[in-house]
């Protein structure tokens, strides 16, 4: 299959039962968050992520330059692609995507470093815990992905947020199918925090905003460009998501000039704290706190000033990062490649 100018090929994906790992992911993280997991439970936990036994075979026919491997789960033999130092083997690049850097230390990450030539850290927290591992055989590098926000677009308002005045954007769940807390803090509860500020809530589908005395459900698709358009336009942006592996919304609010609050060990805090673009809460108290200080016209506009360049330098050069990745991904083979 084609897409664009890439061959895609597909590999079929065996006894996978997603259901009882992550059932087992939740048993195991009552020790160490599950991320220091006993040998023999990262053992079951992988079997029950699948096996792909073509993927060795497709990999061997194909003869690559050069692999990347993007995130953690890549079930199948990895003696395919040899060690560093052996010859005729091709150049290896692991992207873990870990979110969480505990993660960093579970033996499903550990078995791709030890085939990895470099490895790439998408937020300042995974590079700086990979460059302090005690044996950090691999090289490690920062990869700042490229984000690209429609301005043009984003000025917009959607329909009817301009009668509720000023609102602070609450991220329950965002992509639409992306994963959401069942319990957290209470639409009511945040909007009296910010109060008389309204809160504009965005909740897979569902997207709404308040104020003390009315409710307008907003008729929009739970698209990005939609999103953009009502971030732009907010004091702030509380992200109560279960934190991700990249922390992609957090930029995008500092490219817009929005301070973010999110939660504290995320890929998001990361960001947030590198560009000084907002504040990061490890429990609903503390959000609290950080939203008063936010009322302080002040701070919030030293936090999106500060956000907006740092995100704008670091996400916001496509071009650099298409070379980045082609230096990344080629490294010493770019120019016989190229040629």
């Amino acid at each position: 299959m084609r897409d664009s100018v890439f061959s895609v090929h597909r590999v079929p994906l065996y006894r996978s039962e997603r259901r009882r790992a992550r059932l087992l992911q939740a048993a195991l993280a009552a020790h160490d968050g599950g991320y220091r997991l006993p040998e023999i439970g990262a053992h079951v936990l992988q079997g029950l992520q699948g096996v792909a036994p073509d993927a060795p075979r497709l990999i061997e026919r194909l003869a690559p330059d050069a692999v990347l491997l993007a995130g953690s789960e890549q079930p199948y033999n990895l003696e395919v692609l040899g060690r560093p130092g052996q010859g005729g083997r091709p150049r290896v690049v692991v992207l873990p995507m870990a979110g969480d850097v505990r993660f960093l230390r579970s033996p499903m990450v550990q078995r791709l470093l030890v085939h990895a030539d470099t490895v790439a850290a998408v937020h300042p927290g995974e590079e700086r815990a990979l460059s302090l591992a005690p044996d950090p055989s691999p090289e490690v590098v920062p990869l700042n992905l490229a984000l690209s926000v429609n301005r043009g677009s984003a000025e917009h308002r959607l329909f009817g947020v301009r009668a509720f005045g000023r609102y602070v954007v609450l991220l329950r769940r965002f992509p639409a199918g992306g994963p959401r807390f069942e319990r957290s803090i209470t639409h009511e509860v945040l909007r009296e925090i910010v109060a008389p500020m309204s809160v504009a809530e965005v909740d897979g589908v569902r997207w709404r905003i308040t104020d003390a005395t009315q409710t307008l459900d907003l008729p929009v698709g739970p698209s990005r460009v939609n999103f953009w358009r009502l971030l732009a336009h907010a004091a702030a942006v509380v992200d109560l998501r279960p934190p991700g592996p990249v922390g992609r919304e957090a930029i995008e609010a500092m490219m817009l000039g929005v301070p973010a609050l999110v939660p504290d060990g995320s890929a998001a805090m990361e960001h947030v704290a590198a560009g000084s673009g907002g504040l990061w809460y490890a429990s609903y108290r503390e959000l609290a706190a950080e939203l008063e200080a936010l009322r302080d016209e002040g701070l919030r506009r030293s936090l999106a000033a500060a956000g907006q360049a740092y995100a704008e330098s670091r996400h916001g050069d496509l071009t650099r990062f298409v070379e980045s990745m082609e230096e990344l991904v080629l490294g010493g083979r770019r120019l016989a490649v190229a040629g």
